[in-house]
């Protein structure tokens, strides 16, 4: 009777620190958001956006999104944007994704949309680049698949580019890591 007891004491303990911890991954943090996964399961999303001011009144936003949880591979999206009317089209809008796996011999494989490039920078860091003309976006999507040596993954989002003649945007970036 007291060994029984004593177990339900400990499995109750254990219920509610898993319980604490989850409510502060998914509450506590501005970073860390719940949703559905494109297979409809929850899963826990990690993100960052920021957004600079623009001679003229147009915003430039740069946006990393990826999963937080994952058992084979992780989808990822990043973007930047021209936002505003003044002008309503960039010249030229490039974002650039970093993508990349951590931990002891951790590696990664990526996938990505045919428009980009991808460059592999070592075997635990990718590169994904698009360069959109005549637009107001430049995005990216795709998966990592991270090693089982994997303890998280990150993705950077960095954008640059040409509005006009007058306005060049050097790069600016946002960094979405695991916590």
């Amino acid at each position: 009777m007291l060994k029984s007891l004593r177990g339900a004491r400990v499995a109750t303990a254990a219920g509610a620190v898993a319980a604490a911890v989850a409510t502060v991954l998914l509450a506590g943090s501005p970073a860390m958001a719940a949703g559905p996964s494109a297979d409809g399961d929850m899963t826990i999303q990690t993100t960052d956006s920021n957004s600079w001011n623009l001679p003229g009144g147009d915003k430039w936003e740069v946006n990393a999104w990826h999963c937080g949880t994952y058992v084979n591979a992780c989808d990822w999206k990043t973007s930047t944007k021209l936002l505003g009317n003044n002008p309503g089209n960039a010249w030229n809008i490039t974002n650039r994704a970093e993508l990349e796996a951590h931990g002891i011999s951790a590696s990664i494989e990526i996938s990505k949309e045919p428009k980009a490039s991808l460059s592999m920078k070592s075997r635990s860091l990718g590169e994904v680049r698009w360069t959109n003309t005549n637009a107001w976006i430049a995005d990216l999507s795709g998966q990592m698949k991270p090693s089982y040596s994997t303890a998280h993954v990150s993705t950077r989002s960095c954008g640059s580019g040409q509005v006009n003649a007058n306005i060049n945007v050097s790069e600016k970036c946002v960094y979405a890591g695991a916590f």
